[in-house]
């Protein structure tokens, strides 16, 4: 039988609607090697004979490979959207790498309205008191969504699908903040990173979707939260360390119409192996959390590889690709 003149590592785990899935698109073009559940030894033999690999999270998947079996890596193409926990110094300089932005941002875009309609209407507290008894129903007052200002901080696909519902759905008005400044999408204003204030202080609720980068590190601080309505509705679905923690909680503390949705966290199980708070956020009434799974519907990994893999089909028949990462001035966060 001819060998194929691509071989590829799959490193994440995969169920066995993936594996088919994998077989029927790439099973044609390439020998597929799926290392999840291999011993070390393995893993390693099968990389060297590699020129691209597929992965989720290398850096957890493949700990105790040497950097050496990568040597012969020419592509990487990542399943997740984030890529600030991830140690690319393993690979080759010349590698290329690209990420899987957007994959995720149908459910994630959910989620964040999900949490700007349940903050606006007082759901989780009306909850709590009607399990004590209390029927509140006249003065228990709530947000209008309707023609509000919405601002997004990282206008991708995440960011677009919010601005997508809420403009639809509930006619507000759209603030974004983008590297460009510009977007073919539909807006009433689109701004780059130092004209933040603006969008902070114009806009009812924020929903932050920007990556963590050196630049974005701690972007929403004292000053920033400040600059924001008193009553204002602060979502994060991207990274805890784009906020200050310290500042977030003085800020809901000291202002109670104030209220925040976290759902990205400071210090997380998946990076650190433990979920741990400096500040007693969950104690406080205008704070609604989640476990970091504003991605985690049925069938997202699947539906991931199905947004990822015509990006490695592409790079084997032209040498290029899409969602290529500047890797640059990466800085691991983890």
């Amino acid at each position: 039988m001819k060998r194929l003149s691509h071989t590829i590592s799959i490193s994440n785990k995969v169920s066995n609607k993936e594996i088919e899935y994998y077989k029927d698109e790439l099973g044609g073009i390439a020998d597929l090697h799926f290392l999840n559940g291999l011993s070390t030894e393995d893993q390693t033999e099968k990389l060297k004979k590699s020129d691209i690999l597929i992965a989720r999270n290398p850096t957890i998947e493949l700990p105790e490979v040497k950097n050496h079996a990568f040597n012969g890596i020419r592509f990487i193409q990542l399943l997740s959207a984030g890529f600030d926990h991830l140690d690319f110094s393993r690979f080759p300089q010349e590698t290329i790498v690209a990420g899987n932005m957007g994959a995720y941002a149908k459910p994630m875009a959910e989620h964040g309205v999900g949490m700007i309609l349940s903050l606006a209407k007082n759901l989780g507290l009306r909850h709590e008191e009607m399990k004590q008894g209390i029927f509140n129903q006249f003065g228990s007052g709530s947000t209008l969504i309707d023609q509000k200002a919405c601002g997004i901080i990282g206008f991708g696909g995440i960011g677009k699908r919010i601005a997508h519902i809420m403009k639809s759905a509930f006619n507000c008005q759209v603030f974004a903040i983008n590297t460009s400044g510009e977007s073919t999408e539909p807006t009433d204003w689109i701004g780059k990173l130092d004209q933040l204030d603006y969008l902070l202080s114009n806009t009812d609720f924020v929903v932050i979707t920007i990556p963590l980068t050196a630049q974005t590190e701690n972007l929403i601080g004292p000053s920033e939260l400040a600059k924001m309505k008193d009553d204002a509705i602060l979502v994060n679905l991207a990274r805890g360390q784009i906020i200050n923690e310290e500042a977030l909680y003085q800020k809901l503390k000291s202002t109670p119409t104030f209220k925040a949705a976290i759902d990205a966290w400071w210090i997380e199980p998946f990076f650190v192996n433990e979920f741990k708070l400096s500040f007693p956020f969950l104690d406080l009434p205008n704070v609604l959390g989640s476990p970091h799974n504003s991605a985690m519907v049925d069938g997202v990994l699947l539906h991931s590889s199905k947004v990822g893999i015509p990006n490695v089909k592409k790079y084997i028949s032209t040498g290029k690709a899409d969602r290529l990462l500047d890797l640059s001035n990466h800085k691991k966060f983890y």
